[in-house]
């Protein structure tokens, strides 16, 4: 909130200041820059009088266009909220979403974000909310809500399989099939088989006996698929099976035998029980094959649908959706207090909206596409991310930040025969992490610095 007591002799009114002829092209063109084309709600706020213009954006036609006007814009919307969003988010939206809290977040750090729930048709829906200052102006935001519904429902869909699955592995365990049950005096190790099946009998396990322990791994160690003797001998002895009962009341340990020459996945359960008070100790093998083949499968399968949803569709290189991802990661890394390295580089792609308007959808589309080309042949060595219509990304890691600098000359070389042929060129900034405190931040520097390359090269070509 600026300061009334400031001299306002000098300036218009803001009534007046707001009833002056807007240059709708010179709006249109801050907002589209200052946005990514995948923003569904986009407003135009004077933060000295808090009035308004409510845009759309025609993602059909690259084009914004004006759709109502109003005015006291953060009381409004607060109230709004009220309506508009899933009920248990209005309080937290209320206590973040205020004028003061956005111009302070956006001057300490160039740009106000929160996520909430809003209700589309009635279902609550994830979306982020951004904003940040139009260029050269500091009397107006540009805030953009967009839809992030897909990209949060699959993180909690892929959380849930994952819990599913482990849910489902105990319970398997639990009521597997057994093809083994041994009672053991735990004091004397003395044992009994009770029951056996199939290709079990063939591998000439002890029946009954003592020594069960010793008995046994000396007698399963020839049934033992080889890659697993090290291990099975390492895990089982008796005090492990002791120690692990009386800590987690159940010992459990997955190997696998040779049954009918095939090597396949068995468990085996043991705890204590009481028989006319007296502890015994009882072992169970069940034949869990089946269910790890089609675990292995089901981590396959999440594994490819989880690849197919992290590529964009039209380029074919990473999307917003795996950007946010990896950023997770290495914040979750800089918390951690390791030790890092990496750049962040920014492309925008020149002249989109251009040759969407004057050669058709079809020829964007190979426009992105060779803009593609062209950052992927300089950065063989580093994911790439397409993460806007027509704006990429690239985080710099190992060999590939340690040869940025000829990598970013490269590009712009290319850029220069490209401007002389008539070709796609694109925009960059670029900027080193440095004792920063998220990935986040890294990103708006060298978001700004793309932004001013693009200005610099816009003037050349005037």
């Amino acid at each position: 909130m600026q300061n009334e007591a400031a001299d306002n002799s000098k300036k218009p009114s803001a009534k007046e200041a707001y009833s002056e002829t807007i240059d709708e092209t010179v709006v249109h063109a801050r907002i589209a820059r200052a946005l990514s084309a995948d923003y569904t709600f986009i407003y135009y706020v004077n933060t000295d009088t808090d009035r308004y213009v409510d845009y759309s954006y025609d993602t059909s036609h690259m084009n914004v266009q004006s759709k109502k006007q109003g005015e006291d814009f953060f009381n409004q919307s607060r109230k709004d909220s009220l309506k508009a969003l899933y009920s248990e988010d209005v309080e937290r939206f209320q206590q973040i979403f205020t004028k003061e809290n956005i111009l302070r977040s956006i001057k300490e750090h160039g740009i106000f974000m929160i996520s909430y729930r809003l209700l589309i048709d009635n279902i609550p829906t994830y979306v982020n909310l951004k904003a940040m200052r139009i260029e050269e102006d500091d009397s107006h935001i540009v805030i953009g809500v967009n839809n992030i519904d897909a990209q949060i429902r699959a993180r909690e869909i892929e959380r849930s399989a994952k819990e599913e699955r482990l849910a489902y592995s105990r319970i398997a365990a639990l009521s597997g099939d057994y093809i083994a049950i041994y009672i053991v005096d735990p004091e004397t190790e003395d044992f009994i088989e009770y029951s056996v099946k199939g290709d079990y009998e063939g591998l000439d396990l002890p029946k009954d006996g003592k020594d069960f322990f010793e008995r046994s791994r000396k007698e399963s160690e020839a049934a033992l698929y080889e890659e697993d003797h090290d291990m099975f001998l390492a895990m089982f002895t008796r005090e492990k099976v002791l120690d692990e009962i009386n800590k987690n009341h159940v010992y459990s340990l997955e190997y696998r035998l040779m049954l009918g020459g095939k090597p396949t996945y068995v468990n085996l359960k043991a705890a204590i029980t009481q028989e006319e008070g007296k502890e015994q100790l009882i072992l169970g093998v069940s034949n869990i094959d089946a269910r790890v083949k089609r675990e292995q499968e089901y981590s396959f399968r999440l594994s490819e649908a989880r690849n197919k949803a992290n590529l964009d569709a039209l380029t074919g290189v990473k999307n917003k959706h795996a950007y946010v991802d990896l950023e997770e990661k290495l914040n979750s890394m800089l918390e951690a207090g390791e030790a890092m390295q990496f750049a962040i580089v920014i492309f925008d792609v020149n002249g989109l909206k251009q040759v969407n308007d004057t050669q058709g959808h079809k020829a964007g589309d190979r426009y992105i596409k060779d803009a593609c080309n062209m950052i992927c042949t300089s950065f063989k060595r580093s994911p790439i991310f397409r993460i806007g219509g027509d704006e990429f990304a690239v985080i710099a890691q190992g060999a590939s930040y340690e040869h940025l600098d000829e990598q970013l000359e490269a590009i712009g070389k290319k850029n220069q025969e490209n401007k002389e042929s008539g070709k796609v060129t694109v925009a960059f900034g670029f900027s080193r992490y440095h004792h920063d405190k998220s990935v986040e931040e890294v990103f708006i520097r060298a978001d700004g610095l793309m932004y001013e390359n693009k200005r610099k090269m816009k003037a050349s070509q005037g």
